[in-house]
């Protein structure tokens, strides 16, 4: 697996991302929209490090994580939530991004878009974080295989839609 390897640091990768949208924010007087990038999806055999664990990702899945032996059932289910929070992530940065470019620029769905875009990349920084801690028991392998399934998976949708309900309500008033 060492071969032709990409290596990334998942979590300054993610750092940077939120840095980025965070400056633009603060200054948008240089115009230069932040990049918007995928973390985990990569089609090239790469390693990514996300809080000490070594994750092999390639043609956009998750393929192995270094020092344990899982089944390819875990790998699916890491790699499915793993690449949800990935998506919607770089699809809410593209909506900024848009969202700027509008004839008719609203700057508070921005603001919401951008909201969602951080909100996700905390989630994603907190599920790598919570399969990091998993490791850390006796038989990480065996840990991992009977509580990865157990993690819940990411429900961006549910927080937008609270969002959606939150603002009606306030307009009613």
């Amino acid at each position: 697996m060492q071969t032709g390897l990409d290596r990334l640091n998942g979590n300054a990768l993610i750092e940077q991302l939120a840095d980025q949208r965070k400056a633009f924010n603060k200054n948008h007087s240089n115009h230069i929209l932040p990049k918007s990038a995928y973390i985990i999806n990569r089609e090239k055999l790469t390693l990514i490090s996300f809080n000490g664990l070594d994750y092999y990702v390639k043609n956009n899945r998750v393929i192995g994580i270094r020092g344990l032996n899982l089944s390819d059932t875990v790998l699916s289910q890491i790699t499915d939530k793993l690449l949800l929070l990935d998506s919607t992530q770089f699809k809410q940065s593209e909506l900024s991004n848009m969202e700027h470019f509008s004839p008719k620029v609203d700057f508070q769905k921005i603001r919401n878009i951008d909201r969602q875009f951080m909100l996700t990349l905390k989630c994603l920084s907190s599920t790598v974080r919570d399969i990091a801690a998993l490791t850390k028991n006796e038989n990480p392998s065996l840990t991992v295989e009977n509580n990865i399934a157990k993690m819940r998976l990411p429900n961006i949708d549910k927080a937008r839609e609270k969002s959606k309900e939150q603002t009606l309500v306030s307009l009613v008033k």
